[in-house]
């Protein structure tokens, strides 16, 4: 797909569009091979998400890159290591992420005047505000970029709630081409995927909307894991990937 993908685009050019199809088939292609099964509970119907929005989901594992660009497209928002990762940084790259080095204030504020370009283009920009990831059901405080990003574009920020059937694809404090490996070499599993309703971030400070997106991920991180009929997940280490 990526030899197709380079070819079209040097032939003809690649639309907006097109990109966006290539980046869905291939992250749910990724997924498919990993032998991972999706189960999504859907926002309820009527909502509109029309315009600038923000899709911020609680982080688990590198799957998640995959997940949210098959199910919502768009571009991501992620540390600035990812793009020379092994299989999951070409397809960051093709998608149009944007890396950010979280250590630099430079580079956190660079890329929120780029997630505002972004937003202003109807782009859809999938973020995972814990800044890395976490065992467990538990969703930490939000980092703020992306919420002053939406708010001064009054874009609608989509709550999506994440939980694993199997602790091991969660990405600890490890390399990541032990995880991956990992990955490769574990049979069949589950994630489960809640989407809620979009919330208007207008009006609302920037520090009270950070808190009401993270309430809103952790009500649907419980809903997706009561989708496997358990109760949640503790953090058994306290510790981030």
């Amino acid at each position: 797909m990526l030899a197709a993908f380079s070819v079209e685009e040097r032939v003809r050019g690649m639309s907006g569009e097109r990109r966006e199809a290539y980046v869905r088939r291939w992250a749910g292609s990724m997924r498919r091979i990993l032998r991972v099964e999706l189960d999504v509970l859907p926002a309820p119907p009527g909502d509109d998400v029309g315009g600038p929005r923000l899709v911020v989901a609680n982080h688990r594992s590198t799957l998640d890159i995959l997940i949210m660009l098959e199910l919502f497209g768009g571009e991501l928002l992620a540390r600035k290591d990812m793009q020379d990762w092994p299989a999951i940084g070409p397809l960051a790259r093709l998608a149009g992420t944007l890396f950010v080095d979280r250590d630099s204030p430079s580079s956190g504020a660079a890329a929120v005047r780029r997630m505002r370009q972004r937003l202003k283009q109807n782009v859809t920009l999938c973020v995972f505000p814990e800044g890395t990831t976490f065992a467990g059901d538990q969703v930490r405080d939000f980092h703020r970029g992306a919420f002053l990003a939406v708010a001064r574009e009054r874009g609608k920020i989509v709550p999506v709630g994440l939980a694993y059937e199997q602790p091991e694809a969660v990405y600890g404090d490890e390399p990541v081409l032990d995880h991956l490996k990992r990955l490769v070499n574990m049979p069949k599993f589950r994630v489960s995927v809640a989407i809620g309703s979009p919330r208007v971030a207008d009006s609302i400070p920037v520090a009270q909307l950070a808190e009401l997106a993270r309430d809103d991920v952790q009500r649907l991180v419980l809903r997706a894991r009561s989708n496997f009929g358990t109760n949640a997940v503790a953090d058994p280490t306290g510790g981030a990937g």
